[in-house]
This record gives C-alpha cells, sequence and structure tokens, in this order.
C-alpha cells in the first residue's frame, strides 16, 4: 500500500521569470483598472505621509518653536488657535481621503483578481479536458480538485491583495525612508546598518519556510483527495465496514499537516518575535539620539516626534514585505503547478495539420500494433507488454467480435482505437490513412462507443443521451431511445425524457443506464459502433431486446464488440480470440467450434461441457 503521506512532488522546471511571463498576460487584460489602482496608491502613499507631519507642526506651535529651521515641509499657517484649527482639519481630510482612497483601490484590485482567476480557471478545466487517458492515471481526482480549486484561490490574492501590498510596501519605504533622511540624515543612516542586516533575515526566513508551504498544499490535495474518494466509494465503505480504516487514514493525513504547519508558525512567529526586537531597539536608538538634539537645541520636539512616526511607519512596509513575500511563494508554487498542467500536452494530441475528414471506403486496420503501459516504479519506463504485434482487420459493414480471458488485451484495443492511449508501435489506420492524422472530431463523429460502466450526469434525462448537446431534438432522442429498446424506460420514468437523472445514475439499474449509454451512442448515428462489454450487466430478457435492435442496427454499420457471453458474439462476421496481448484464433463461430482451440473451450464453459455448437 502506498504511503498515505505524499513524496515530495517534482514540480515542472519553472523559474521566476518564465512564470512572471507567463502570469502578465492575465494581469495585462485588466489594463484600465491597473492604471487606475496606481493612481489610487500613489495617492495613499502620499496621503499617508501628510499625517505625522502635521502632526510635528502642531506640537512646534504649541510649544512655540515656531517654525524650527530644520523642519523641510511647513503648512502656512498663522501660530495660533486659528492655525491649529486648519492643521486639525486638514489631518483629519487627510485621513478621511486616505481611507477612502484605500477602499477604492481595495475594490478595484479584487475586482482583478477575480476576474482574472476566473478566466484562469477556464483555461484549466478546458486543458484538463483535452488531455487523455495517461493523464488522469498519473493525477487523481484529489490533486486535480486543489489545482482547479484551492490553488487557483492562492493566485486570487498574488494577482490582488498581495502584489497590491507589495508594491506598497516597497513604494512607501522608499518613500518614508526619503522623508527620515530629509528630517534627519545622520540619524537615518546609523539605522541603515540594522534594516540591512533584516532584510538579510528576512530572506533566510523565506527561504526556509518556503518548504513548509509548499508540503502544506501537498497535504491539503491528498487530504481532499481521501474524502473525495471515500464519498464515492460510501457504499464500499459501508457494507466492509471501512469507516474506521477511513477516519485512521485520514487523521494520519491531518496529523502529518498540523504537525507542518505548526513548526511553520513556530518558525513564523520566531522570526517576527526578532522583528519586534529590532523595531523597540530602532526606537530606543532614535529616542536617546534625538533627546539629546533636542536638549543641544538643534532639533525641535516635534521634529522628533515626526522622525519617530516615520520610523514606526518604515517599519510598517517591511512587515508587510514579508508577510507578503511568504505569500507570494504560496502563489508561485500554486502556478508552478497550475501552468505544469498548462503546459502538458496529450499523448494523443492531434498534429496543425490533421485532416479534417477522411473518406472511409475499405477497412480498419490495426498493423503490428505493440502497446505497454508506463512502469510505476520506474519513471520513464514501460512495464509489461500488454499488446505483442496485434493485426487486425475490421472491413467496413462488418461485425468483428474480441473475445478471450480478461487482461488479455481486448479493452485496450478499444482504448487505443478510441485514442485514449497512443500505440508504443505500429499503428492504427483507416483505408492506408493514419488515424493520428485525423482530427479528434471528425474520430468523435465516425464511432459511437458503449463502455461497461456507464457514466450519467446529474440532470435531465435527454441532457444525458445527447451529452448536452443542444442540437439534437426530442424526436431524435426518443427515436435512439426506442432503437435501443429503452421505450419502457422512458415510460416509466416520470417526465420521459426530461425526468430527473441522479449523480451518475443512481437511481438507476446496471442494466438501464447500459440501455441508455447504447441509445447515447446511437443518436450520433456512428459509422462504427464500438460495444465494450455491454450487455455485460443486463437481464436476458433486455439482452435479447439489444440483440434484436442490433441486429437491425448494425445492417450497413461497422461493429467492434467485446464481449463473453456467447449470444452477443456468435452472429458476428468475424470473431477473435485474444490472449496474452495476442491473435489467438480467428475465425466465424462455426469455424472456430469445429477447429476445437481457446475458443471452443470458452463455448463449452457457457454452454456446459456437453453441449454442442
Amino acid at each position: 500500500m502506498p504511503p498515505l503521506v505524499p513524496p515530495e512532488e517534482t514540480l515542472p522546471k519553472q523559474d521566476l521569470g518564465l512564470l512572471a511571463k507567463r502570469l502578465l498576460p492575465y494581469y495585462l487584460a485588466h489594463r484600465a483598472a491597473l492604471l487606475r489602482a496606481v493612481v489610487l496608491l500613489l495617492g495613499v502613499i502620499l496621503l499617508g505621509l501628510v499625517a505625522p507631519l502635521v502632526l510635528g507642526q502642531v506640537v512646534d506651535i504649541a510649544t512655540g518653536q515656531g517654525q524650527p529651521v530644520d523642519r523641510p515641509f511647513w503648512v502656512p499657517v498663522s501660530p495660533d488657535a486659528r492655525g491649529l484649527v486648519i492643521l486639525s482639519l486638514l489631518f483629519v481630510g487627510a485621513v478621511v481621503a486616505r481611507f477612502t482612497f484605500e477602499a477604492l483601490l481595495g475594490v478595484t484590485m479584487a475586482k482583478v483578481g477575480i476576474s482574472t482567476v476566473m478566466q484562469l480557471k477556464e483555461d484549466l478545466v478546458r486543458k484538463i479536458l483535452t488531455q487523455d487517458a495517461a493523464f488522469f492515471r498519473d493525477m487523481p481526482p484529489g490533486r486535480l480538485i486543489a489545482r482547479v480549486e484551492s490553488d487557483t484561490e492562492a493566485l486570487k490574492d498574488l494577482f490582488s491583495v498581495t502584489t497590491l501590498q507589495l508594491l506598497r510596501a516597497g513604494l512607501s519605504f522608499l518613500a518614508i525612508f526619503g522623508c527620515m533622511f530629509l528630517f534627519d540624515r545622520d540619524t537615518t543612516l546609523l539605522l541603515a546598518p540594522g534594516l540591512l542586516v533584516l532584510a538579510l533575515m528576512l530572506g533566510a526566513y523565506l527561504r526556509v519556510v518556503r518548504r513548509y508551504f509548499h508540503r502544506s498544499r501537498r497535504l491539503l490535495a491528498a487530504i481532499t483527495g481521501h474524502v473525495a474518494e471515500y464519498v464515492q466509494g460510501i457504499e464500499v465503505v459501508r457494507h466492509h465496514d471501512y469507516g474506521p480504516r477511513a477516519e485512521s487514514d485520514l487523521d494520519e493525513l491531518q496529523k502529518a499537516r498540523y504537525k507542518n504547519d505548526v513548526f511553520a508558525d513556530y518558525l513564523n512567529y520566531g522570526f517576527w518575535g526578532v522583528f519586534g526586537f529590532c523595531e523597540i531597539g530602532s526606537a530606543a536608538l532614535v529616542l536617546g539620539v534625538g533627546a539629546s538634539k533636542v536638549a543641544a537645541g538643534v532639533m525641535t520636539v516635534g521634529s522628533l516626534i515626526v522622525f519617530l512616526e516615520y520610523l514606526r511607519l518604515v517599519f510598517e512596509p517591511i512587515r508587510i514585505l514579508s508577510e507578503f513575500v511568504a505569500q507570494v511563494q504560496r502563489g508561485l508554487v500554486a502556478a508552478a503547478r497550475i501552468f505544469g498542467i498548462l503546459s502538458t500536452e496529450p499523448e494523443t494530441g492531434e498534429s496543425e495539420d490533421a485532416s479534417p475528414d477522411v473518406a472511409w471506403l475499405d477497412a480498419l486496420r490495426f498493423e503490428d500494433v505493440h502497446f505497454a503501459y508506463p512502469d510505476p516504479e520506474h519513471e520513464g519506463q514501460l512495464g509489461q507488454p500488454v499488446l505483442q504485434g496485434i493485426n487486425l482487420t475490421i472491413p467496413r459493414g462488418k461485425t468483428v467480435a474480441l473475445v478471450g480471458p480478461s487482461g488479455g488485451g481486448k479493452s485496450t484495443l478499444v482504448k487505443l482505437l478510441l485514442r485514449y492511449h497512443q500505440p508504443t508501435s505500429g499503428r492504427i489506420s483507416l483505408d492506408g490513412n493514419d488515424l493520428n492524422g485525423l482530427q479528434r472530431d471528425a474520430r468523435r463523429r465516425r464511432v459511437g462507443y458503449v463502455p461497461q460502466d456507464v457514466f450519467l450526469f446529474p440532470g435531465s434525462l435527454a441532457d444525458n443521451l445527447s451529452v448536452f448537446d443542444r442540437s439534437s431534438s426530442p424526436d431524435q432522442i426518443a427515436e435512439a431511445c426506442r432503437a435501443a429498446r429503452a421505450e419502457r424506460l422512458l415510460e416509466a420514468l416520470p417526465g420521459g425524457l426530461q425526468a430527473t437523472i441522479a449523480e451518475r445514475g443512481g437511481n438507476l439499474s446496471h442494466g438501464e443506464r447500459q440501455l441508455l449509454s447504447l441509445a447515447r451512442a446511437l443518436l450520433e448515428d456512428p459509422e462504427l459502433l464500438v460495444l465494450d462489454e455491454a450487455t455485460s450487466s443486463v437481464d436476458p430478457e433486455t439482452e435479447a431486446a439489444i440483440q434484436t435492435s442490433l441486429e437491425r442496427l448494425l445492417k450497413g454499420r461497422t461493429a467492434l464488440i467485446v464481449a463473453h457471453r456467447l449470444s452477443t458474439i456468435r452472429q458476428s462476421d468475424e470473431i477473435v480470440y485474444v490472449a496474452n496481448g495476442q491473435v489467438v484464433e480467428r475465425g466465424t463461430h462455426d469455424e472456430l467450434w469445429e477447429r476445437g482451440g481457446a475458443y471452443r473451450q470458452l463455448a463449452q464453459l457457457q454452454l456446459g461441457a456437453g453441449g454442442g455448437a
């Protein structure tokens, strides 16, 4: 059993510059809003510098010092009660204007973040829907859910609050540090080495804590995946009393995430403790130096208060920077995951010069087809071969049946035909034209597929039959149901075609779901009908109805049938016995029976040892 706690995930090799380049187009789609945000941000920063200046001037006027020579900024008001009223109104106005600008700025950037992430989610889901079976084999549902929801939400903060705060922190630091330098150059230069050391500490802290952010997201994806699996398999969980084990597995993951996040919090609060100590130490240094200058008459009390207030404010951008740079790290990890999916091309993707269509006049052929799944234990290597040199011809208008033991390669042949996978070697051709050179839509129109495990969506019966294709009329859908002998089901369901189907078809039997799957395939009127154990779960009466329907529907139509039941395949034009990834026997039912080989043994198991042909 694989470990519950996921190993370190190998992310795609994408550096900061490449990620920024890929994120930039999503940002630039909102140029007007971003320009408004920059103007509002500059207003917030400038208004934030006004309040300390006004406060310092009030103190100097109140102490009767007038306009000191060391003050670079001074509002020209009379040094009396009237001047104090004007300064007070200016102070209140600056504060109110700043809060107003901040509110408008927050709303603007929130809109940018939400709109951008909505587009990113659409692109991500669109890309996932183009992937082939190999992609979903390596990417479990829980991880995909985390990509589409959790990781994109992390990017929403990066696109809105995080970017805004980082830009604000950088510009505010420069503006405040410049004002401090104008007020007291010597004291400011005295503080500079300490600020530099603090910046180096911040960089070291972020490098260490990033690993824990990354692991926390992996554990969250694992927890989401486990919960999804337990909910989907709730019947099995209950029947086999797997609940305690499920709770134990989830508890193990929760404990792993708890330990990881708690240790990250220890690092976080430890760093902030050092940060607070540096801030207090800097304030004590400024008070000591400033008090001596006030006593010597080279600095006013108001100027000292302004400098102290700017010192408090200069640490605020550093705090914001450290907090939100950590969020940038989370966002970059999320971005690497997301763009890793957006950069993944399906193994069975089509080329730009793929043909939109090709005439089918002769036959569909499997030409020396080999296939092996990737080895899960050795990345980049193939496992045991599943198909070994399959050569098979399906003439147009004929029915070919595949039989043989389970695991022999029958369903894998179907998956290769449907291009869920790419052959390891060899090719599948239509009248000599490689299927790889045919566009996906053209292939889909040609092939109707009836799988063994039928998936139905929550919604109406009509939507499930047409797979939400609005071009199919109700009459066409009803005719497909009648052709598949599913008219009794239409009559039994309240509402007919508008009857509500539960998630995964939970309010239908397995046989009823297979009837609907057959009707779904027939609605497309395909040239080639592929049935993969389509009658394995229906009762004899329903199977007989399907057989009667198929005899009529398959006239003039090509069919590939994978089945074990003789009643399903004995009327086929050719029966191909597949075992161990190879074609063992081929011929009609009577020919194979007379030959007395593997097919006859299979038939006798169903007919009884003494049964006749």
